[in-house]
């Protein structure tokens, strides 16, 4: 089976609320904007993927013949080419599906097999005032199950503590809250904001202080009752190591765009394995590709067992014929071979940008 053709649409799709607008420190955002790749080969076989930006690179001239199935030889051909690492990844989860449906096996099947067949989520969601964030983190629990909830944070130290302590006042017992400062803090800020969260109850941050500062987030591991989770500065594998080798990190959370692919995210699991420390998949406002590429992963790997980031509910659509549906805050893991989903080529149509 050779690849005949690649071709790539930006699309974008609103948020409603309460997802939409989506605040963080960057400002906000009002849905999410993705590359969709399609790949058609020779064997009538045509695959999907999800990335992120625009193709800086021409990928037929690099994989016009090649063999669907030799990935990492079209990973290492797109590098070569001077291919950035989001579009990469949107062809690359495209070849993936065009090989599962080929060997008429599903995604988590060619990656080793159905560790779990629900996949567990964490709803995301942007920064508001406490209030609003009360009502949002109860209208994610009562509407789509989810029993993790992120919030956004690292503008404002003592709005942050202020959400945190009003969203855990009311459902503290019932939920998981985790708050993601996008490195947002010093090191001062950043232990005493800690601190403060601990004695709240929390018990998971994700990015409070740039990664690099692997010797204080080794404190902070050692001194505070608070896991740390890391994805700001996660991309190759090589990148984990420094964050792994000085037992800074809880958590590691890769992403297919900043990796590169599913490829790229498998041996950033396998590294944090052998160091006996968990991954979540990060989320870049993804849409239903992703989303089911996600819950293929998180089916196959052993240590990906806890709450990938979602803001996929807060969609108005999606480009999939049959939308995923969360219940309990999981999703079921496609069965279907490749990814286990189609592509509604008219909702394509009616979302390109």
């Amino acid at each position: 089976m050779r690849i005949e053709r690649v071709e790539a649409t930006e699309v974008f799709i609103p948020y409603d609320a309460p997802v939409g607008p989506y605040a963080g420190r960057r400002g906000a955002t009002q849905g999410a904007t993705a590359l969709i790749v399609r790949v058609e080969t020779d064997a009538n076989v045509v695959g999907w993927g999800e990335g992120h930006g625009a193709l800086d690179a021409d990928p037929m001239a690099s994989l016009r013949g090649r063999d669907a199935t030799d990935i990492e030889g079209a990973l290492a051909a797109m590098e070569e080419a001077g291919m950035s690492r989001g579009p990469t990844s949107g062809v690359e989860m495209a070849l993936w599906d065009a090989v599962g449906k080929y060997a008429g096996l599903p995604l988590c099947g060619l990656l080793g097999g159905v560790l779990r067949e629900e996949v567990d989520f964490c709803g995301c969601m942007g920064i508001k005032e406490p209030a609003r964030s009360v009502a949002t983190a109860r209208e994610y629990m009562n509407r789509w199950g989810f029993q993790y909830i992120k919030t956004k944070a690292g503008d404002d130290p003592e709005q942050d503590l202020a959400i945190a302590e009003a969203i855990q006042r009311e459902i503290g017992d019932e939920a998981v809250l985790r708050p993601d400062a996008n490195s947002g803090y010093d090191i001062e800020t950043t232990e005493r904001v800690l601190r403060a969260m601990s004695a709240l109850g929390i018990r998971y941050f994700e990015d409070p202080c740039p990664s690099d500062q692997v010797e204080d987030l080794r404190r902070f591991r050692e001194t505070i009752d608070i896991r740390i989770l890391v994805n700001m500065g996660v991309e190759t594998p090589d990148t984990v190591l420094p964050l792994l080798a000085n037992e800074a990190v809880d958590v590691v959370m890769p992403d297919f765009p900043n990796a590169g692919g599913i490829l790229p995210v498998r041996k950033i699991a396998a590294i944090a394995e052998a160091y006996g420390i968990p991954c979540l998949m990060h989320c870049s406002h993804d849409l239903g590709l992703k989303t089911a590429a996600v819950t293929h992963v998180a089916a196959a790997t052993p240590n990906f067992s806890g709450p990938n980031d979602t803001c996929y509910h807060g969609l108005s659509d999606d480009i999939l014929a049959e939308p995923l549906t969360f219940e309990g805050g999981r999703v079921r893991v496609p069965t279907n071979p490749g990814l286990g989903v189609e592509v509604d080529e008219a909702k394509l149509a009616r979302y390109a940008r």
